[in-house]
């Protein structure tokens, strides 16, 4: 009798155990549901890009700024559009990582969907309605933007398309030695000089993890579970800054900057890994603007800011610009605008303009009350002051010249 009991009381300790933890994981989530803490997934796997956006993924975004998103049926983090363009409407499709995506801020006060507002008057819109379609994804380099154009954009009908542009990293997201991240394609250049995809990700164990049926069981139940978004985001957190540490592994210099970005993007490169980058991404703007020719449509590039370009305290850049050797911090839009003029593309970069705007109205354009100042994306002011220079840009640059009298219906399409 006295043996076969010790089985029962074992099992009777575990069943307890079991329900004290039952009872703390139901307590912990009633916590965190009372609290307001949460972290929606946003993305899913894509078998082209790597990632997407999830169509009707909606929440609170509040680890850098505060804002409600909502994810498009189409995929965008927009509000809904047709792909069938809208007579009387002039469409402009923006590409571009998480700055041009924007979760930081609401809907409204995005740089391109104030771009709507500001071209309303612009004479070559000729009284259309203007539509800004935002296709940016956190993440996203020049590489998954060509793709995003070549494979989403074009069902749109768009009249002209934006590449925003960010210096902080871009050019590293399209070198893998850089970059060292196996889960995203990359393009590289053949000895003709032409572009090839490298789309092994596919391939990549990580990959093939999240398009398994239980990948998908857990992203369903992530989207219920706020015990499994804290728990998600932390391990989200420590991969950025594994990454982090991996691409600094290729910095030259003693500067500090905002993890995740780099400094060698602020002077011409040298080492073959930077020389390669900066080639493989010219030759991706250049491709893209091969794209919008192909559809009859002009197609322009906006170099977005660092936090560090438009820092308003002129001391802080210098000591910056003093460990680094350098004498501004221009030399990525100086580049591109180059290759732009060269080219035949429209480029415009925001930082020398920006930066007077912010010492002279000693504001900071990048970071939030619950970040650092002067620090990561776009602040509302920052999209703001974005948003008027463009416009005009676009306005007399781009409109102006290819869209002075409205085109034939069902021209792009």
């Amino acid at each position: 009798m006295a043996a076969s009991g010790r089985p029962s009381r074992g099992l009777a300790k575990l069943g307890l155990a079991a329900a004290a933890t039952a009872l703390a994981l139901l307590l912990g989530e009633a916590a965190l549901r009372i609290a307001g803490v949460s972290y929606p997934n946003f993305y899913r796997p894509d078998p082209d890009r790597g990632w997407a956006l999830r169509p009707g993924a909606e929440g609170w975004w509040h680890t850098e700024g505060l804002a409600w998103v909502r994810i498009s049926s189409a995929g965008l983090r927009d509000v809904e559009h047709t792909p069938a363009k809208p007579p009387g409407h002039l469409r402009i499709a923006v590409l571009g990582d998480s700055c041009a995506e924007a979760l930081q801020v609401p809907v409204e006060q995005t740089f391109w969907k104030l771009l709507e507002r500001r071209l309303a008057t612009c004479p070559a819109a000729g009284g259309r309605t203007v539509e800004a379609l935002d296709f940016g994804v956190a993440g996203y380099g020049t590489a998954q933007e060509l793709l995003t154009l070549r494979r989403e954009v074009w069902r749109f009908q768009p009249d002209a398309v934006l590449l925003a542009f960010y210096p902080g990293n871009d050019v590293r997201n399209n070198a893998r030695p850089l970059e060292q991240d196996p889960l995203r394609p990359y393009f590289t250049l053949g000895p003709d000089g032409r572009l090839a995809l490298d789309d092994s990700f596919r391939t990549a164990a990580g990959y093939r993890l999240r398009q398994t049926a239980a990948a998908r069981l857990a992203y369903g139940a992530y989207d219920h579970l706020r015990l499994l978004q804290v728990a998600k985001q932390g391990k989200s957190v420590v991969d950025g800054w594994i990454g982090a540490a991996k691409a600094r592994s290729k910095e030259e210099g003693a500067a500090l900057q905002e993890l995740g970005l780099d400094n060698a993007v602020y002077s011409p490169p040298r080492d073959r890994d930077w020389r390669d980058a900066w080639s493989v991404t010219e030759a991706m703007i250049a491709a893209m603007r091969d794209e919008a020719a192909a559809h009859r449509v002009p197609f322009a590039v906006v170099i977005l800011s660092t936090g560090i370009q438009v820092n308003p305290d002129p001391a802080a850049r210098a000591v910056f610009m003093g460990k680094l050797g350098l004498a501004d911090l221009f030399y990525p839009g100086r580049r591109l605008a180059a290759f732009g003029s060269a080219a035949g593309i429209p480029v415009l970069d925001l930082g020398p303009p920006l930066q007077q705007l912010a010492e002279r109205s000693h504001v900071y354009l990048h970071g939030f009350p619950n970040t650092p100042a002067g620090e990561g994306h776009w602040n509302a002011r920052g999209h703001a002051a974005a948003a008027r220079l463009v416009a005009g840009w676009l306005c007399r640059e781009v409109l102006g010249r290819q869209l002075a009298a409205p085109a034939p219906l069902g021209h792009n399409t």
